[in-house]
């Protein structure tokens, strides 16, 4: 979710009913946007501009949360405004944004076996020199500061790899209900009242609880929860230094229309 794709020109043709609220003061689209305020949806959402290079030297920016702003705006009346609250970090297993185990997972207390990375490590600290707790924390006050602002939270997309394999003490599944649970009810929201769409992985394999694999089971643990196929979403081949894990630009943005699909049809067809 963080941006592990190459923004392209078409990329930043954005609408201004799509907006981000944005988390952590930095310059984006070399625009400077300062803490809690909204901006015009132009990506990078998550990566700041010095950073969009990976370890791998290929260019990074473009997160599914791109293309699922872009995609609602399409179609939902002309008098609604799309806006996407992102937090996110590369490599980070799915502990990291646990209310309570987040914390331990920062300390290496045993919630992830063999983890943070230093990679993961300086992604949590970025939110902790932003000045919140943790992961969990920055999602809850920018939510807060959008409900303030008179907007409505309709709904969460998640997208978390294989990063969470060797957790202990709690399925992948439980551990996600346990963040869903805690978000809705520490901003006001009624229990399961609105859904969560999920994305499997590019590179799928076979996973615990799905993880890799992840289906529409995961309604089993939470009732609205949607999964949306990676299926023909291309991931980063054919270039000088290949990366079998994660999508292309034209992988990334179908992802992403895909989430704004399932979102819409759950949330205004659906009703």
């Amino acid at each position: 979710m963080q941006g592990p794709a190459e923004i392209r020109a078409q990329d930043k043709e954005v609408s201004e009913r799509f907006q981000v609220l944005n988390v952590v003061a930095d310059t984006y689209a070399k625009e400077s946007r300062a803490k809690g305020k909204w901006y015009k949806a132009v990506p990078p959402l998550i990566i700041p501009d010095k950073n969009l290079v990976n370890y791998l030297g290929l260019n990074t920016g473009l997160s599914p949360a791109n293309y699922f702003g872009v995609t609602l705006v399409k179609n939902v009346p002309e008098n609604v405004k799309i806006g996407v609250i992102p937090v996110a970090s590369g490599d980070l297993a799915l502990a990291a944004f646990h209310k309570t185990r987040g914390d331990q997972y920062y300390n290496s207390q045993n919630v992830v076996s063999g983890r943070p990375s230093q990679t993961e490590k300086d992604g949590m600290k970025r939110y902790k020199d932003a000045g919140y707790a943790n992961l969990y924390d920055a999602i809850i006050k920018n939510a807060k500061i959008a409900q303030n602002d008179g907007g409505i939270i309709k709904g969460i997309i998640v997208h978390q790899g294989e990063s969470g394999v060797g957790q202990t003490g709690i399925t992948w599944a439980n551990m996600l209900k346990e963040i869903y649970n805690d978000l809705l009810k520490d901003l006001g929201l009624e229990a399961n009242s609105i859904p969560i769409v999920l994305g499997q992985l590019w590179n799928s394999g076979t996973g615990p609880d799905g993880l890799l694999n992840l289906d529409n089971r995961i309604q089993n643990t939470i009732p609205k929860a949607y999964v949306v196929s990676t299926k023909d979403c291309g991931g980063r081949t054919g270039t000088n230094q290949p990366d079998n894990i994660h999508f292309g630009s034209a992988g990334i943005q179908l992802l992403g229309e895909r989430y704004g699909e399932k979102m819409f049809e759950v949330v205004y067809k659906l009703r």
